[in-house]
């Protein structure tokens, strides 16, 4: 038995995965409320939500008819899901807590699940696994999309495609080592696990501002200078001798002797005013930060 038959056949993941289907219903739904969607949209999200996904990869892989429309057992789920929310209030605390294991633990089933399906039937690693972690969370994006809102995966939320993508990453070791099928639901369970965590300890990856350089070319330069100087102030108190600064090698070697009374008179020496750059006084702007221009 392949890893994939594993994932297909096997009685207890198969419930697992329909499970996962009427969760994903459960949490469009809830979302669908908040909303005030009548019931056309509560079936409408629902069917999007726990579907969406292995639609997306049934169709790209070209699997002939969808696992989702192969039989009644998928629709009734996600619209079940749906549908227990537009009856019974799904807000509770404990409610999101269950809510979130199960869609978690169903997440890496799809990942798993997807990745092996794209292994089959002929695909290099890296679509393999991409189409892995869209089985997992391409529902949810779609979810996001159809009631306009960024999808959670985008930033903000818990660490749902980083958790696919470990899960995937894992399948394709699994198939790659020629590894016994068991071991694929080792990798669902270190994705999952990993996703949980995530959301227990509320773990986020880095947001966008947090790794970008604002600093203008002429700020860097500055400020390059300015740490050059110190290491060197730092130095000489350490070892009590004076570095040797040899101007003709060190284009930063005046910054050694200069004693500037302030950062006007800084940029007036770091930034001379020359034919060629008509920059400079702008620069200087920048690095005085609520000073007029002129001052």
């Amino acid at each position: 038995m392949d890893p994939l038959e594993l994932l297909i056949t096997n009685d207890f993941l198969r419930v697992l995965d329909l499970l996962g289907v009427f969760i994903m219903g459960v949490a469009a739904g809830a979302l669908a409320s908040r909303l005030n969607f009548d019931a056309v949209g509560f079936a409408v999200i629902g069917v999007a939500a726990g579907l969406g996904g292995g639609l997306v990869r049934d169709l790209i892989l070209g699997y002939g008819t969808p696992a989702a429309f192969d039989g009644p057992w998928y629709l009734t789920c996600a619209l079940g899901g749906a549908g227990f929310s537009f009856l019974i209030s799904t807000d509770g605390s404990w409610w999101r807590r269950i809510v979130t294991v199960l869609d978690i633990t169903a997440m890496g089933l799809w990942a798993a699940t997807g990745t092996a399906k794209s292994f089959v039937h002929g695909l290099d690693v890296l679509p393999a696994i991409l189409l892995g972690i869209t089985s997992a969370v391409g529902g949810g994006v779609i979810r996001d999309v159809l009631v306009g809102r960024i999808p959670a995966i985008f930033g903000g939320g818990p660490l749902y495609a980083t958790g696919a993508l470990l899960t995937a990453v894992l399948t394709w070791a699994v198939f790659a080592l020629g590894l016994d099928a068991p071991w694929v639901l080792l990798a669902v369970a270190v994705g999952s696990l990993l996703a949980g965590l995530a959301a227990w300890r509320r773990w986020s990856l880095p947001a966008h501002r947090e790794w970008q350089v604002t600093m203008s070319a002429a700020q860097m330069k500055a400020m390059v200078r300015r740490v050059r100087r110190d290491e060197r102030s730092r130095v000489a108190r350490h070892t009590g001798a004076i570095p040797v600064v040899d101007a003709s090698v060190d284009d930063l070697a005046e910054d050694v002797l200069a004693s500037d009374a302030g950062a006007q008179e800084y940029v007036q020496r770091a930034f001379p005013e020359d034919p060629g750059s008509a920059a400079a006084p702008d620069a200087g702007e920048d690095l005085v930060e609520g000073e007029e221009p002129g001052r």
